[in-house]
């Protein structure tokens, strides 16, 4: 790209410049208008002067845009003592895109230029145009001394700001509307817009097509007859049009047919193998991870909260309304604790049954990703997928604990994925398709089950990627509002009759749901954090494949034609999807690591996507060196450290050195210097990610089958491994209440129906309790000190210690009751 500032030359000098060549070139020049009667005659006046004194061979061209005045008769006018003037007429204003497409096709010279019909600009500098257009295939003015508005200049200013940063056309002064195209360059450019984006398209489009662009610059007039057609009001739709077209033709090209098949091809085979295999495969690998040593006890609070509200929806009979120790719990809908309800009853009460629910969920995840993976990019991708999403951090961790966040995730991930099935259209090449009813219709039932999972956050997940990508997806359907409402009627038939049950049952239910636990919870009631909380919590969650960020960002922000190519719409809708999902919670004041869990299929995807492009381009193995190696290599390493630094933490912090612990240790030691010396190998580049992979899955089982459970018998209080119960001789007789703390597991493991819980220590039910009970058992939150519940203790109540485990105290006290409570009771027994 060149900038070339001239003087202004003298016109006679410049043509004598042109005489000395063998061959003027032939010159079309554009002028479109749009009911510019009082200054057309003077702009084909000076057009037909500046044209004859550069060259003999010219053509003007007026394209009337549908003018509701005297512009097409004046024309015609001019058009019979001028030979070489020529009228398109538009029936009706189609904009100026389409004045300049219809110019450009009715073309017959050597070089084409346009300019506007308003006389701001000297066309006798056409000459220097020319002689650039013997070294470029585009030459483009850019207005020295602007003679527009203040307030004009400062839009085009912003315009051209957006425009470089958007679509990088290589010029300064985009809308200058004087410039010139070799014909066949003109030709070859494909106008899409009919708006003003014009300028930037065909700039946009001739940079990617390699053709040589040169900037001059050019003289600007004061406008002194007609009115401009550009006002504040066009603002909008020219914003909207610069959007859509960076969207659609330069950061997610639709591919065409024969892109989508070279890219199959490409994706046939992984090392040699099936990649269908692999993936049936990677679901065996993944069941026996997820599913194997599942008895350990369950950890509080979320597991223990999250098995016994099924546990008493079975005591009691009551599927409708939850409970958690037999209150009504406000907090969530009932599809989790059905679903557990009913392993319980098929496999019995036990902690395998209660973690097979999230186990279960997340195989389908996994399974559900690389299904529509391999329907989105090809099997290999749908693998490379399924690899990035079981070994990542957090999903690892979510695949065997019993939380909301993964039957969340299942139901979320479907509702996207197959409303992406919807509006796409797999074999059309251009233009949008139609929407696919029956992956509508299954995107419906999927957000009427996320929202039995967790609530409204069914439709505020779902609706905003899905209107975003129809909205500036030209190669996608766009659902009308009928399509809307017959999602939303599927959806309200399988979430409305159990809201409408609950209600009847309980009339405070919904209000303590959607307001407090919905609206209060967004504003921070609960689990208030910073607004970055999130992007350590994704970058530690998304390891080992977060050491791909950087590398990917730059993939994503180049504007060279071999990555643009290699970023379908696919990619762009999945960009949505897991932005969105981070945006939105991060705005949410309350936030757990676990909320950013819905986005992790759609950026597996993303990430399995960029390592097929990195892995494949065998091509261009330096392209990707960092990615593909270093990368890599930093992961691989990271994970090592990581398993020397957990083996450490357990045995100083739970005197557990067991011999297994030390093989661990041995292990991740050999690992972590084996690492850092092929830091210097840069010879097995191919496998570097296998290996790191193969490193993430070990740790993965190391923490999730060896600490999570060790760390679980440690913390439990009447799990099968805790001595607790067996020490403090507790029986099914045993007064017992829990104080604070919530302590699921205690009515869940003693499976007992008649213990006592206070949310507070204020409550004025605990002394009630300790009257009734003259010698009982207290579970207390550790945070409480003694004396302070020594104060909610009634007069001459005795209380012992008896020991602390996990987040409990426990204590036995003995009330002498007062003769009139004794009395009080001998009545009661008679």
């Amino acid at each position: 790209m060149h900038a070339i500032e001239t003087s202004h030359a003298s016109t006679a000098d410049t043509a004598r410049m042109i005489a000395k060549t063998r061959r003027t070139p032939s010159i079309t020049l554009i002028l479109p208008a749009y009911n510019e009667a009082e200054v057309i005659a003077d702009a084909i006046m000076e057009a037909d002067s500046a044209l004859s004194s550069i060259t003999h061979r010219y053509e003007i061209i007026v394209v009337d845009d549908g003018s509701s005045d005297a512009t097409a008769e004046i024309v015609r006018e001019f058009a019979k003592f001028i030979h070489s003037l020529r009228l398109i007429q538009h029936p009706r204003n189609q904009g100026y895109g389409a004045a300049i497409r219809s110019g450009f096709s009715a073309a017959q010279c050597d070089l084409v230029a346009f300019t506007d019909a308003d006389c701001q600009f000297d066309l006798t500098e056409l000459d220097r145009f020319v002689l650039l257009s013997e070294r470029y295939d585009v030459v483009c003015g850019y207005r020295i001394d602007r003679k527009d508005s203040s307030l004009r200049c400062l839009y085009s200013k912003v315009y051209n700001l957006l425009v470089r940063a958007m679509l990088s056309p290589g010029v300064r002064d985009v809308d200058c509307a004087l410039k010139m195209f070799d014909v066949n360059v003109a030709k070859k450019l494909r106008i899409t817009g009919d708006g003003f984006l014009v300028n930037s398209e065909m700039l946009t489009q001739a940079n990617r097509l390699g053709h040589s662009v040169v900037e001059v610059g050019v003289s600007h007039r004061p406008r002194t007859l007609g009115q401009s057609t550009v006002s504040i009001k066009h603002i909008p739709n020219v914003l909207t049009s610069l959007v859509r077209y960076w969207w659609n033709e330069v950061q997610f090209p639709t591919q065409t047919l024969m892109d989508r098949r070279n890219s199959e091809t490409r994706s046939s085979g992984c090392f040699g193998l099936n990649p269908s295999w692999l993936q049936i495969g990677l679901i065996f690998i993944a069941a026996v991870f997820m599913f194997a040593n599942l008895e350990y006890p369950l950890i509080d609070r979320d597991e223990t909260r999250y098995a016994e509200i099924p546990r008493e929806m079975i005591a009691t009979g009551n599927w409708v309304l939850p409970q958690l120790n037999f209150e009504t719990y406000y907090d969530k809908p009932p599809l989790l604790y059905w679903l557990c309800a009913i392993s319980f009853q098929l496999f019995g009460i036990s902690e395998a049954s209660a973690r097979f629910v999230p186990a279960l969920a997340a195989i389908c995840t996994l399974a559900s990703t690389m299904f529509f993976g391999s329907r989105l990019f090809g099997r290999t991708v749908g693998l490379y997928a399924g690899v990035v999403l079981m070994l990542s951090v957090g999903f690892a961790f979510t695949s065997r604990y019993l939380l909301l966040d993964g039957v969340l995730a299942l139901f979320v991930s479907l509702s996207l994925f197959t409303s992406l099935e919807a509006i796409r259209n797999p074999t059309a090449t251009v233009g949008k398709g139609s929407l696919h009813l029956g992956w509508w219709i299954l995107s419906g039932v999927c957000i009427g089950l996320t929202f039995l999972t967790k609530g409204p956050i069914a439709i505020v997940l779902w609706l905003p990627p899905v209107l975003a990508m129809t909205w500036v997806s030209e190669a996608h359907a766009r659902p009308r509002w009928w399509h809307y409402g017959v999602l939303g009627g599927v959806a309200s038939m399988i979430a409305a009759p159990w809201f409408l049950m609950v209600h009847l049952e309980d009339p405070a239910f919904l209000n303590e749901f959607f307001y407090r636990h919905n609206i209060a919870r967004f504003a921070g009631e609960f689990h208030p954090k910073p607004i970055w909380y999130f992007l350590p919590v994704l970058l530690i969650a998304g390891h080992p494949w977060s050491f791909l960020t950087i590398p990917y960002a730059k993939f994503l922000l180049s504007r060279d034609e071999r990555s643009r190519r290699q970023r379908p719409p696919a990619v762009g809708y999945l960009l949505l999807w897991s932005g969105w999902c981070f945006t939105f919670f991060s705005l949410s004041s309350c936030k757990l690591p676990t909320y950013l869990l819905p986005a992790a299929p759609a950026l597996a995807l993303l990430v399995g996507h960029y390592l097929h492009t990195v892995l494949a381009d065998a091509s261009h193995p330096e392209q990707h060196f960092f990615a593909r190696f270093w990368s890599a290599r930093s992961a691989t390493a990271t994970t090592c450290f990581a398993g020397v630094a957990f083996v450490i933490y357990v045995m100083i912090y739970t005197d557990d050195a067991t011999v297994v612990l030390f093989a661990w240790a041995m292990l991740w030691a050999a690992l972590l210097i084996s690492s850092l010396v092929l830091m210097a190998d840069r010879h097995q580049v191919r496998i570097a990610w296998g290996t790191s992979s193969v490193v993430a899955f070990l740790f993965a089982v190391m923490v999730m089958h060896q600490m999570i459970p060790a760390y679980s018998r440690s913390q439990t209080l009447f799990g099968a491994s805790s001595p607790v119960a067996k020490q403090l001789g507790v029986d099914e007789s045993t007064p017992i209440a829990t104080i604070e703390h919530e302590f699921s597991e205690v009515p869940f493991y003693l499976n007992r129906a008649n213990i006592a819980h206070f949310a507070r220590l204020r409550d004025q039910g605990i002394k009630r309790f300790l009257l009734r009970n003259s010698n009982c058992i207290l579970i207390v939150d550790s945070h409480i000190a003694i004396e302070s519940l020594r104060d909610q203790l009634p007069a001459k109540s005795k209380i012992v210690p008896l020991l602390q485990r996990g987040p409990a105290t426990l204590y036995r006290v003995s009330t002498v009751p007062n003769v009139d409570q004794l009395a009080q009771r001998e009545t009661r027994s008679r």
